[in-house]
């Protein structure tokens, strides 16, 4: 009876769902409106999207297994899509039926049954949330993170299957026993550009086999692996994705300020971070690859935490080129920021990218981002829309879960 309770009230939420992502357009920055930060060689480029936590409560977790994640973030999808590498921190495990105690129990299938699929203090997430991180347009995630060992080595192993069967890129973690190989290498028409993943720490959880890479306690092994693969034949740039901060603070703390510093003089073209749920500064440091980024902090990309400045978050946009000054290497052309915002002014919360015309809590986000980020330009007044989207994000209704009628609500949820 409730496979076919889990088969009406799933093709009742499709029904009710909207349809119209297939038509959306992709959209991308003006180029002209991206300040010049280095000189480029040819005209070729890698543009990459680079959005925070997802980090998925109660109130988010119920609506996106229940309607998709699309009913979402959504409006994010046409940038998302249109970058050719779009990047996000997927925090917390992905192990199918391995409960918050470690037990090896059935898969519920994609619902909060508060059992399997968590929230804080331990999160755990159905793969189906995977699938909709690549329909959304992601094509590599961050698994170094606090929440990385939510369901201990167990999970991190599961996590790290589901993603690969997925086809979905991660960097930052490694299978017990395997070479320190933390890199990600993604190919480009410039050459590979290189991702490395990071955290502070896995809140306390022991990591038996010293399967995450920690930016501060192995940062020797962090600097090391920037210097190496960018001097490695092949690879065009590096990227550092570091999970650090003080949590809520739109302040760099000092040891994030000497790490990035490091980072850009290892020879990374950029460093974008995570972890504090709200943005922090972006600036321009000079290194080997030229002018280097440093943000901070993007924010949160998706999280149930209501407070402006948690649901405020930074969507980097960066255009790659190819250095003038060394061959088969990349420097970034420049970079800016889209802001995305969690609206809560309907009866559900929707991610929205608020632009020049915004009004209410969407403008007093881009004010927020505008007055922290900086050293980067809001680019939402310049975006180029065209085409169609590679597709819908596709359900299979009768596999939907059985779930409430009346979704929770959704107020500042706690955990980092």
């Amino acid at each position: 009876m409730q496979s076919v309770v889990a088969g009406i009230v799933g093709a009742i939420l499709a029904l009710v769902a909207p349809t119209a992502l297939s038509a959306q357009p992709l959209c991308r920055p003006d180029p002209a409106a991206i300040a010049a930060r280095n000189a480029c060689a040819g005209s070729a480029r890698v543009s990459m999207a680079v959005v925070g936590d997802v980090l998925l409560h109660r109130p988010l977790a119920w609506r996106g297994y229940a309607r998709g994640f699309d009913t979402l973030w959504g409006n994010t999808q046409p940038w998302l899509r249109a970058a050719d590498i779009a990047i996000a921190n997927l925090e917390g495990p992905v192990a199918p039926g391995l409960a918050r105690d470690g037990r090896r129990l059935p898969d519920p299938g994609p619902v909060f049954d508060d059992v399997v699929y968590t929230e804080y203090p331990q999160f755990n997430y159905h793969p189906v949330l995977i699938d909709a991180l690549r329909a959304a347009g992601i094509d590599l995630v961050t698994t170094a993170n606090n929440h990385a060992l939510d369901r201990g080595p167990a999970g991190l192993a599961d996590t790290m299957d589901a993603l690969e069967a997925r086809g979905m890129a991660f960097t930052g973690t490694i299978r017990a026993g395997a070479r320190r190989d933390f890199v990600r290498r993604v190919p480009s028409p410039l050459g590979a550009i290189a991702f490395v993943g990071c955290t502070y720490g896995t809140n306390g959880i022991p990591d038996p086999h010293a399967q995450v890479l920690l930016c501060h306690a192995q940062r020797g092994e962090l600097l090391a692996a920037v210097r190496t693969e960018a001097a490695r034949p092949g690879t065009a740039g590096v990227v550092v994705l570091p999970h650090w901060g003080q949590e809520y603070s739109h302040r760099p703390t000092a040891a994030q300020r000497a790490l990035a510093g490091d980072l850009v003089a290892a020879g990374a073209l950029a460093v974008i971070g995570t972890h504090p749920h709200v943005a922090q500064p972006v600036e321009w440091q000079p290194g080997p690859a030229g002018q280097a980024l440093v943000a901070y902090s993007t924010g949160n990309f998706l999280a149930g935490q209501a407070e402006l400045p948690r649901a405020s978050g930074l969507m980097i946009w960066a255009e790659i080129c190819a250095d003038p000054r060394r061959h088969g290497r990349a420097v970034l052309a420049g970079a800016g920021y889209l802001p995305t915002h969690l609206d809560l002014s309907g009866a559900d919360p929707v991610l929205v990218m608020p632009g020049p015309d915004a009004t209410g809590t969407g403008a007093q986000a881009r004010a927020l981002l505008a007055r922290v980020a900086g050293g980067a330009h809001d680019l939402s007044g310049a975006a180029r829309c065209s085409g169609a989207a590679r597709g819908p994000v596709q359900r299979d209704v009768g596999a939907a879960p059985s779930a409430p009628a009346t979704p929770p609500a959704l107020a500042d949820q706690a955990g980092p």
